[in-house]
């Protein structure tokens, strides 16, 4: 049984560094929002095909369509790497038209300056969120191992969500950054419910509180996997303009699957080296 859970606890840690590494080699995808680039906006008729439009545009251009009470609305979204006069021709000949204005055309561009600083802040806002939950949880337990173990939860599953996001080329963006602030609350929440199970609880034996926290943080974690998962399928099939959910909900998911190894394996097998082991030294 000690084999078991110590061999059990080191395959999410195996998984995080494979995802890192994957990480570093396939790279991750950036929004505008995040590199920099141009967003245009035209005025078009209910029944446009998207993929035939996409058809007309050079490759790296995002397309997608939007319905309001105002109108039908394609968005348009490039990277400076792409030649705008290309998508602007391209716009014409799909339209038929020489002068877009009569599509109520407008474009928008964020320049690098900006981007740089939406890069760097996302960063710091990621970067404070750990710093002061690792010292919230080392107030709480005051005792390192467990600590450690909580912060090595919520790392874990943002390498793994980023790993997911790397190879499903999800983009890094305003809203999968603020889906990887929420990921963080969901893995703290559940790690520290087991942390306190089994450190604060002394009615019960090691193995039942271990099972009762599963059972509540199972619970928690599934409920919420297929709220996302539901959110996904109805994003993707009835309101596909709400792209920005869809990608939401994919990193949180992807997180919160992770954040069933990282748990449930990793962190259950720390905290049964710190009772049944290091305490005992």
């Amino acid at each position: 049984m000690e084999i078991n859970y110590k061999i059990l606890a080191i395959i999410p840690i195996i998984l995080t560094i494979i995802s890192a590494a994957f990480i570093y080699s396939n790279g991750l995808k950036e929004s505008i929002d995040v590199s920099g680039g141009t967003e245009i906006t035209i005025t078009a008729p209910k029944d446009i095909s998207i993929e035939e439009l996409k058809e007309y545009l050079p490759p790296g251009v995002e397309v997608k369509k939007s319905q309001s009470s105002s109108g039908t609305f394609i968005i348009i979204r490039a990277s400076n790497e792409v030649d705008t006069k290309k998508i602007l021709e391209g716009l014409k000949k799909f339209f038929n038209t020489s002068n877009l204005e009569d599509l109520k055309y407008s474009q928008k561009q964020i320049g690098a300056s900006l981007s740089e600083k939406f890069w760097s802040d996302g960063l710091k806002a990621i970067g404070f969120a750990f710093l002061f939950m690792a010292v919230v949880v080392y107030l709480v337990f005051r005792t390192p191992i467990p600590s450690l173990a909580v912060i090595l939860a919520a790392v874990s599953d943002i390498v793994m969500a980023l790993a997911s996001m790397s190879l499903f080329n999800i983009p890094v963006s305003t809203a999968t950054i603020a889906a990887l602030l929420m990921l963080i609350g969901y893995s703290v929440d559940t790690d520290i419910m087991l942390t306190t199970r089994i450190l604060k609880r002394k009615s019960d034996d090691l193995e039942e509180r271990i099972k009762g926290a599963m059972k509540t943080g199972m619970t928690m974690s599934i409920t919420t996997i297929v709220a996302m998962l539901v959110l996904y399928l109805v994003v993707t099939y009835i309101v596909p303009a709400a792209i920005l959910l869809r990608d939401i909900a994919l990193v949180i998911l992807f997180g919160l699957i992770a954040d069933l190894l990282t748990t449930w394996l990793t962190n259950v097998g720390i905290l049964k080296y710190y009772i049944m082991e290091y305490k005992k030294k």
